[in-house]
């Protein structure tokens, strides 16, 4: 009996789909080589979500804040935001920004491989963009803040802001699918490459650190491709379905209050 998405890549070690389809050997792979696929598997999405989110929060977040720079008064210039920056000038901190969201979107990378076994296949992009922009705009948008509150017009910097982290979500998830569907993944090109934005997680600080330590554990478990299994399976995949709703439910929710109270 086949278990999870025919076809699908493995979140950890590619030869765990044979083990479900009985062709595989159940004797534990060499730890170098256990940590080497990993690092190919988990590489692309990684990437891809510090590009896209270098990109898509930090390069649109400030043009965004330019656009509405524009379309308010002209007193606000010069003023800081909520995250501390300066609307209307493009400086250092518009680097540093771009820097802090390159390794927050590896970060949601990680997350994405965590959860897309538990997606409709077709769905993935939607409903990952779903998740970051109903989690992402809760997080954003803050009804006594200078960003919601200034700002004119106030719905063109609520809908900017959740526009942004569905796009991202929704453009990783496409790529990511088609970047970890390609011969260039199955021939291991990715490998080496995995392992730099893993070091990006490790200097964030202490969450960073636990994040890596973790992952560890979540691959050495792996070795003979049981934890992908237990992974994919029917009650497993349901109760994350569960918690993933839950989580874009709940950001819905707190999304919605924080517009009601900025518009």
């Amino acid at each position: 009996m086949k278990l999870g998405l025919k076809g699908d890549p493995s979140p950890i070690t590619p030869d765990s789909q044979a083990m479900a389809d009985g062709t595989g050997s159940d004797a534990p792979k060499p730890w170098r080589a256990v940590y080497l696929e990993a690092a190919n598997f988990i590489s692309p999405s990684i990437w891809l979500g510090l590009v896209c989110w270098a990109l898509i929060g930090g390069v649109g977040g400030r043009l965004s804040m330019f656009i509405l720079r524009v379309t308010s008064d002209d007193d606000l210039r010069g003023m800081k935001t909520d995250d501390d920056f300066t609307i209307g000038q493009f400086s250092g901190d518009t680097v540093f920004l771009v820097l802090v969201t390159a390794v927050l979107g590896a970060a949601g990378g990680l997350v994405y491989l965590g959860v897309r076994e538990w997606l409709p296949r077709s769905w993935r992009a939607v409903l990952f963009g779903l998740l970051a922009a109903t989690v992402g705009g809760a997080l954003v948008v803050r009804p006594d803040g200078i960003d919601f509150t200034l700002l004119d017009p106030l719905w063109l910097a609520v809908g900017l802001f959740v526009v942004l982290p569905a796009a991202y979500g929704a453009s990783l998830s496409v790529f990511a699918e088609r970047l970890m569907a390609s011969a260039r993944l199955r021939q291991g090109r990715w490998t080496w490459l995995g392992i730099l934005p893993l070091g990006l997680l490790a200097v964030t600080g202490p969450v960073g650190v636990a994040l890596l330590l973790l992952l560890g554990l979540v691959v050495a478990a792996n070795r003979s491709g049981r934890v992908t299994l237990l992974w994919r399976s029917g009650p497993v995949t349901w109760l994350g379905r569960g918690v993933f709703a839950t989580a874009v439910g709940l950001g819905a929710v707190l999304l919605v209050r924080d517009v009601v109270d900025v518009l």
